[in-house]
């Protein structure tokens, strides 16, 4: 038996806004569906659940894949949340949130920087389900916030313009700080893990708006290759022209993962990513209309449960 994980940003999946858009949503959900249909995950983590009432359609319309009741996380300011489906018994699971993050010190003692000032946007959603020959695997999905600069904000909130190239690498730091916060978030939570079991089977998925040489990703890894408790990338097991999960200003990147422990990787027999109708949606615009495909393509590892 393989065990199979998936995940896939499904992009803005709202109900309809507008009398305009109910026949884009309804192409969208059958898009998804039939995405999921070809992917046959036990277990599928998705980013960007706008509406609870269209998953609720959308796993209503797979009976043949035998979903259970999805585990939700909660949202962020506009509305989209992590979530995780599962067909395999759920043993345990949990919604990750906290209100601000906290960021390293230089000496002990000093002040907590940019205190309450790093949101954690969307919650981690974990799960830890019965995997045959694998035994527990805890499942944990993330959608960290994206690349684009975080400009300065005025006391009120009010964006303030980049007007130098100075300003326009400050905001740069800042969208790194803040991914880099969530990346160290979620690391805690494998230690965590570690700290019970050090041969736990864990994988944390999703979108990290990062790619994989990149430093949150490298954080959520572990950062040394050498450790017992350095996670894997699926993805290493296939060849780099296909590895590209969007595209970003027009050129493919990756930047949803799937990392494995060690005990994962060598159960490990295939992985794959569905690029093939992948499309370039243009940059990201506040407010986009809603599109019948998403702007991410789904990520499948698959696993030997006999292992």
């Amino acid at each position: 038996m393989a065990l199979r994980i998936a995940t896939f940003n499904l992009k803005d999946f709202f109900s309809a806004r507008k009398e305009g858009e109910k026949a884009v949503v309804e192409a969208k959900l059958s898009n998804v569906a039939e995405s999921l249909r070809r992917a046959r995950a036990d277990v599928v983590a998705l980013q960007e659940v706008g509406s609870l009432d269209l998953l609720d359609r959308l796993v209503k319309a797979l009976p043949e894949q035998g979903y259970g009741a999805p585990v939700v996380g909660s949202e962020d300011r506009r509305g989209i949340r992590n979530v995780i489906l599962s067909r395999l018994p759920v043993q345990w699971s949990q919604v990750h949130q906290a209100k601000a993050l906290p960021f390293p010190r230089f000496v002990e003692g000093d002040p907590e920087p940019f205190a309450g000032r790093i949101p954690l946007r969307r919650g981690v959603v974990h799960v830890r389900v019965e995997a045959g020959g694998l035994g527990e695997v805890d499942v944990l999905t993330a959608h960290f916030k994206s690349n684009l600069p975080a400009e300065l904000k005025t006391a009120t909130g009010e964006p303030v313009a980049d007007t130098t190239p100075h300003a326009v690498g400050e905001s740069a730091v800042r969208s790194l700080v803040q991914r880099a916060a969530e990346a160290l978030y979620v690391r805690g939570l494998v230690d965590g893990i570690f700290a019970h079991s050090p041969d736990h089977a864990i994988c944390v998925l999703g979108d990290l708006n990062d790619t994989l040489d990149s430093l949150p990703v490298r954080l959520v890894r572990g950062i040394d290759t050498r450790s017992k408790l350095y996670l894997r990338a699926a993805v290493e097991s296939i060849p780099e022209e296909a590895r590209y999960s969007c595209f970003h200003g027009g050129e493919e990147t990756l930047i949803d993962h799937v990392l494995v422990s060690e005990r994962l990787h060598r159960a490990l027999r295939h992985f794959e990513i569905h690029n093939e109708n992948l499309r370039y949606h243009g940059p990201h615009v506040d407010d986009a209309p809603l599109t019948e495909d998403s702007d991410h393509a789904l990520c499948l590892a698959e696993l030997d449960d006999a292992c």
